[in-house]
């Protein structure tokens, strides 16, 4: 049995205690693990990152006291999601403001594009303000 500080699924470093043989998934190895949680032990599986060079702990649900860890994980990960739904609230309301202000610019790029199309047919460029008469010129 080794003794091993591990990231738990709350975002607590706590010692586990790590038995068995590894298995490997991937960049992963993976032990049988315990940690102690409000006195009692919560048994699951310790991961170690070869990336990283960090260890991980997430409990089982089918294990001895893993219901310590569910109330733990479910709040963690109530906060979490709320916090993710108003990030997407904001985003979505940028993206509205952006997508308003993106259909104004495609309305004003394609009145320039028919502006174009009608000059090369050699229609006579018009202006935007209207016509004036020039002080020098007599109105008749």
């Amino acid at each position: 049995m080794e003794k091993k500080m591990v990231q738990c699924e709350d975002g607590r470093r706590r010692q586990a205690r790590i038995q068995g043989d590894p298995k490997t998934d991937g960049d992963f190895s993976i032990w049988q693990a315990a940690i102690r949680l409000k006195g009692k032990h919560v048994s699951g599986a310790a991961w170690y990152s070869h990336k990283t060079k960090a260890w991980y702990f997430s409990s089982n649900p089918e294990d001895k006291h893993s219901h310590l860890m569910d109330h733990i994980q479910s709040s963690i990960r109530d906060e979490s999601i709320s916090r993710l739904q108003n990030q997407l609230k904001t985003l979505e309301s940028r993206h509205s403001e952006h997508l308003s202000a993106m259909n104004a610019l495609a309305a004003e790029i394609a009145s320039i594009k028919d502006g174009i199309t009608q000059l090369k047919r050699g229609a006579p460029m018009e202006s935007a303000d209207s016509l004036e008469y020039s002080r020098k010129v007599r109105k008749s």
